[in-house]
């Protein structure tokens, strides 16, 4: 690659990266980085708030723990209090925690929120994931909180390494929901034949957070066809309203029912290109609801299909919107959206002149 060459290749990188920080509208709720309690071994009394750690040390985080214990392998614990001077009107907000080696398993106020990797005896390292776990608002004080995180570490670094984002936040434009659709979704890679019908019984179906990707909930490395359903109610002030369906971003193709009726598919916004498919997962899903189609109470069912790595509707913002908040969210990702190709014509441009 020329010199010339890579030096416009970086700049438009840099630009590109800046559009993808924006994907959602973070607002920090709580910085984590810092102090944190920490001692080695493995107690389950450990992640309740009670739990006695007096003679805890005190390390840094995120940062290896070698960098204390030197050569220590095996579990550990951290835990850290904070206060939150505002709960958002969310159903959850968002915990960043980086990256961890190997294996972690998060308790806020006793509640566990998240684990990434398996623990022996199935031992299964995630070493190389980004920890994003949803947190439920109705499980968290405005004034003490406990996070308390089990951590096993195989070898080499251990602990919470690196991160970008470290601590909780929410996403400004879910504030923006007349109806808040964030939350355990039913979840089902079956297909038994009329999934989308509310005749069709989804007892037996699995739970899954939305928004977050199917391969960090018990289903790593799945590819192909999946269900989602959530029911919700329609308040009587929303009668009448001209409203739509924001499912954030779907990773990859998507087709959407409401009671039983087909709103929506991927294929049918103006930012799809049926020339270059691999850019449905980076668009916002934003789907005009009939009228006639909703009820007080209401069923949504959405299939998707994911052709590799992380699937699933991994992203917000999540739920109703009323045509004028979704025109105002429109205008904000307008840019994103048609940028969104870029990653493609990056790796072009790297073959190119290679």
């Amino acid at each position: 690659m020329t010199n010339k060459v890579f030096i416009v290749y970086l700049t438009i990188l840099a630009a590109f990266s800046s559009s993808e920080l924006k994907a959602s509208d973070w607002k920090t709720l709580v910085n984590l980085k810092g102090r944190w309690q920490f001692t080695v071994g493995d107690n389950p009394d450990w992640a309740s708030p009670a739990a006695d750690t007096r003679d805890w040390d005190v390390i840094e985080a995120p940062r290896d723990w070698e960098h204390y214990y030197e050569g220590y392998n095996g579990y550990a614990w951290y835990r850290k209090n904070f206060g939150l001077t505002e709960l958002p009107k969310t159903e959850m907000v968002d915990l960043f925690l980086g990256y961890i080696d190997d294996v972690d398993e998060v308790f806020i106020n006793g509640h566990k929120v998240g684990q990434t990797g398996q623990f022996f005896p199935n031992y299964e390292s995630a070493y190389d994931q980004e920890r994003h776990y949803l947190v439920p608002v109705s499980i968290l004080n405005t004034s003490k909180n406990v996070i308390a995180i089990r951590v096993f570490d195989e070898g080499l670094e251990g602990g919470i390494l690196r991160a970008d984002k470290f601590g909780f936040y929410f996403d400004r434009d879910q504030e923006g929901m007349a109806v808040d659709l964030t939350g355990m979704w039913k979840f089902s890679i079956d297909n038994f034949g009329d999934m989308n019908s509310p005749q069709t019984s989804d007892e037996q179906w699995d739970e899954i957070y939305v928004p977050m990707n199917w391969e960090s909930q018990g289903y790593p490395d799945f590819n192909g066809t999946a269900w989602y359903r959530k029911r919700f109610t329609l308040p009587e002030s929303l009668k009448g309203e001209e409203l739509y369906l924001v499912l954030g971003k779907i990773d990859d193709y998507d087709d959407v029912y409401l009671n039983g009726y087909k709103i929506g598919e991927v294929e049918e916004l103006d930012s799809y290109s049926r020339f270059q498919r691999s850019n449905a997962w980076a668009l916002y899903r934003i789907y005009k609801i009939p009228s006639n189609f909703l009820r007080s109470k209401n069923l949504l069912s959405v299939e998707v299909e994911d052709e590799s790595q992380f699937g699933g509707i991994y992203e917000g913002p999540i739920g109703i919107m009323k045509a004028q908040d979704v025109r105002d969210f429109r205008e904000k990702v307008r840019w994103q959206e048609q940028n969104s190709g870029w990653n493609s014509f990056f790796q072009d441009l790297i073959r190119l002149f290679d």
